[in-house]
This record gives structure tokens, sequence and C-alpha cells, in this order.
């Protein structure tokens, strides 16, 4: 596989042998809203997570925990 097939088949800007290296600003910008595109989508999808801490496994009624869940194993 060559440079940057992977990258062009996510759907990345792939920077091409003939592109002019005085504007390499450019692309490396352009890279960089690639990043931050992704950072914010797992950010988002963090937000979405149940956290652990809220899930309580017990047979016995549990104290109130607002916010969490009760499983109890059968």
């Amino acid at each position: 596989m060559a440079n940057g097939d992977a990258a062009a088949a996510k759907g990345l800007h792939v920077v091409e042998q003939t592109d002019d290296v005085k504007i390499g600003y450019d692309d490396i910008n352009i890279r960089g809203d690639e990043l931050a595109a992704e950072i914010d989508a797992r950010t988002a999808g963090d937000a979405l997570a149940f956290p652990a801490d809220k899930v309580i496994i017990s047979t016995s009624t549990p104290t109130v925990v607002n916010g969490a869940i009760w499983l109890k194993p059968l």
C-alpha cells in the first residue's frame, strides 16, 4: 500500500506529489482540521457513554443514586 492510500480511502486529504511545496502550510492546516473534527466526534461519543459508577449490581435493594441503574442478578 502506498503512502496516503489508507487516508484517501477514509476520505482524508492527501497531498499530491505535484503540489507546490511553498504552500505546504495549507496541507498541514487541512490535516489539523481533520484531526480537530475527529477529536470533536470522539468527545461527543464519550458524552453519550453511560458512566460505570452509575451501574449498580446488587441482589438487595441498593441506596438511591440519582441517575443510576440497578441490575439484579437472578
